[in-house]
């Protein structure tokens, strides 16, 4: 793995925000995934929660003074950056692109000067790791995306966002397990169930994970929706 490096910060009250740098992006992301797991499970700590390439560790000072705290950050920034974990087969997600499913597929061929089977091709070929899991319930951060799909977030954010949509922002691409808003530009959408609250793990994506995309047409998409409703 790429070596990284980390700068640390303090975080409001009794917080540190560890902000990593360097390396690659999938490193990065599953170290501060894997530093996050362990150091929930110490005393004092409150709640650690990982980002794309960061950390932040919020604790209570009379169990974990504050110092000691930024220690154990560290160390298990360290420690996570020295492991690696296969992430096992990849998940399937058949995704009906452009269309209804797709409602900035057209815009986005256009603004990047790609075919839709150049952009379909070039989402569908990449093996994508799950960078991390947040901002809403579910949703997958996943790369890295290939440069020449990468683009902005939308000037004005969706207030509803169906569940199953796939996005592009940046060097990432996203799926929204459930619906709720977003800001990022859809390309297509999954029929695959992404949330199964009787299971024992509800959701699909888990930060390391890894998943690759398999373009599907409408037909398939309402024969699978149907199949799984």
């Amino acid at each position: 793995m790429n070596a990284f490096s980390c700068s640390v910060t303090p975080f409001g009250e009794n917080g540190w925000l560890a902000t990593l740098s360097g390396g690659d992006m999938v490193t990065r992301a599953l170290a501060a995934n894997a530093a996050a797991d362990a150091l929930r499970c110490l005393q004092g700590v409150t709640d650690a929660v990982a980002g794309v390439e960061s950390l932040v560790l919020r604790f209570r000072p009379e169990e974990l003074p504050a110092g000691d705290a930024r220690k154990k950050l560290e160390s298990a920034l360290k420690k996570s950056a020295t492991q690696t974990a296969s992430p096992g087969p990849a998940i399937d997600i058949p995704v009906c692109y452009g269309g209804e499913h797709g409602p900035d597929f057209e815009a986005l061929c256009e603004k990047l000067s790609i075919t839709h089977d150049q952009l379909i091709a070039l989402h569908s070929s990449q093996l994508y790791r799950v960078l991390t899991v947040g901002f809403a319930p579910g949703f997958a951060y996943l790369g890295p995306l290939p440069f020449a799909l990468q683009t902005e977030r939308l000037s004005t954010p969706r207030t509803h966002v169906p569940s199953g949509s796939v996005g592009v922002a940046g060097a990432m691409t996203g799926v929204y397990a459930l619906a709720s808003p977003g800001g990022w530009p859809l390309i297509g959408r999954t029929p695959k169930k992404l949330f199964d609250p009787h299971g024992a793990e509800p959701f699909l994506f888990s930060a390391g994970a890894a998943v690759r995309f398999r373009p599907i047409d409408e037909d398939a998409f309402n024969t699978f929706k149907a199949e799984t409703t």
